[in-house]
């Protein structure tokens, strides 16, 4: 073939241009080194860090971390291991590691990053390293206060002397981050101003999974979902505050969902004093004590959807004699209850599916496989305006129970499947033991205020 005019100019100018390009490409890499700047941020390690030094770098961290901020640049931490104790993270800290592969081991049994008072934080692909020193309660391996806009993700959290994660008056996201063998728990929070905390792993806690808490009651609209929680003890004792997946002190507005939850001590998901509290579709196994709890001086606390299973008490949304009360415990499973020892207990506890006291409803919920009652409507003199309507109750011991004690009664048993109840299938009580006939099959006069109807009892 003979070659055209054109082909000939434009194989001339290739062969000008080619030699041309790894002289560019060397270039690039020359701008890149002097700057420190790789694609996607400062490379740590031209800026003093040695992976794998056994020296303590904290030094070095703090200072390649204030050069960062100061060009807006990310961080970029390469694989390998390194000692670092008490670094404070500057505003608009962006510090990025290798999943698994970039690890922070603390050189003195303290925090290893700290924060206050930053509008902006980000830390990304860090796996943290306690070594298991014991450090004071409520002490983090990443301590942050005051952090308006916070994200943490794919974090690992390991051996925490105390706690994992530590918050004080933080907002934003704790995404895909691992928790594992914590002292105490894996995260607190203290007043926080909106949590987004999804996807994360709490394994082999001593006494909690993920807290929060506010200092005096108030919403707090903090969102937890999606959860894997499991093998949480109770070391610390006490027959609340301790051996729970997901706790909540105060803390109102927060929504609990799509957890999977599995071998707590006490609780799966405890709410003391929160108001506007929702628990729903969560799903827990195996747990000492009661396996959704509402307490206290909460008012409006939704449990609906939730799958619940072998627990010495399935839910108890009770005390109003501390202000409890306004509930809705709606299209839950509970099964496999059986009246317990809880741990750090003496006496045996439980052994109900459902409890409610004052302006609750439970309806269309199915408790199956219940040592003693399926269903208990109040306690004591703490019973007020309750219905329990649509459920199927069945292999119990007491299907419905219903405190006779208060002077004022108002409740309504009605539509409701009883099967295989033993002790009867809608009894009055008076401190848990019967006191009347089954009010299914007649009326009992000191049952006064209890309207029964419609049931179906086989």
């Amino acid at each position: 073939m003979v070659p055209s005019r054109r082909s000939v100019i434009a194989a001339g100018l290739s062969a000008t241009l080619l030699p041309s390009l790894p002289a560019l490409a060397q270039a690039q890499q020359r701008i890149g080194a002097a700057s420190g700047l790789g694609g996607l941020g400062l490379d740590a390690s031209m800026l003093g860090l040695h992976p794998g030094s056994p020296d303590d770098q904290s030094e070095r961290l703090r200072r390649a971390l204030a050069e960062a901020a100061r060009r807006s640049a990310p961080l970029l931490l390469p694989p390998g291991r390194y000692r670092i104790a008490d670094v404070a993270l500057p505003d608009g800290t962006q510090l990025l590691g290798v999943p698994g592969a970039t690890r922070l081991v603390t050189a003195t049994g303290g925090p290893i990053l700290t924060a206050r008072q930053a509008r902006r934080l980000s830390l990304s692909g860090l796996s943290l390293d306690g070594r298991d020193i014991p450090s004071p309660n409520r002490s983090g391996l990443i301590a942050l206060e005051g952090v308006g806009a916070l994200s943490l993700s794919e974090l690992g959290f390991e051996q925490a002397g105390s706690t994992g994660l530590v918050l004080t008056r933080c907002g934003g996201q704790i995404l895909r981050c691992r928790f594992s063998r914590m002292r105490d728990a894996g995260l607190f929070s203290l007043d926080s101003l909106g949590l987004t905390i999804a996807d994360n792993t709490v394994e082999d806690c001593g006494n909690n999974g993920l807290l929060i808490w506010r200092s005096e009651r108030g919403d707090d609209g903090s969102i937890l979902r999606g959860n894997r929680i499991a093998r949480i003890r109770a070391e610390g004792g006490g027959d609340g505050p301790n051996g729970n997946g997901i706790g909540l002190f105060r803390a109102g507005g927060v929504i609990v969902e799509g957890n999977q939850l599995r071998d707590c001590a006490m609780t799966f998901i405890r709410n003391n004093s929160g108001s506007g509290v929702q628990m729903l579709g969560n799903q827990g196994r195996r747990c000492g004590e009661v396996g959704v709890y509402s307490e206290f001086a909460f008012e409006g606390s939704i449990m609906a959807n939730n799958l619940i299973e072998d627990c010495a008490a399935g839910a108890s949304i009770t005390n109003l004699d501390h202000g409890g009360r306004l509930a809705v415990f709606a299209n839950n499973i509970i099964r496999n209850v059986r009246r317990g020892v809880a741990p750090n207990g003496k006496e045996p506890i439980g052994g109900f599916g459902v409890q409610v006291e004052a302006e609750a409803t439970v309806t269309g919920n199915v408790i199956e496989n219940v040592s003693e009652s399926g269903i208990v409507l109040g306690w004591a003199w703490a019973m007020r305006n309750l219905s329990a309507t649509g459920n199927i109750v069945r292999k119990t011991g007491i299907g419905i129970s219903v405190s006779l004690i208060g002077k004022e009664r108002n409740a309504l048993i009605a539509n409701n499947v009883i099967d295989g109840a033993r002790g009867g299938a809608v009894v009055g009580t008076e401190y848990g033991k019967p006191v009347t006939g089954d009010l299914t099959k007649a009326p009992a006069p000191r049952a006064a205020g209890i309207r029964v109807e419609g049931n179906a009892v086989s």
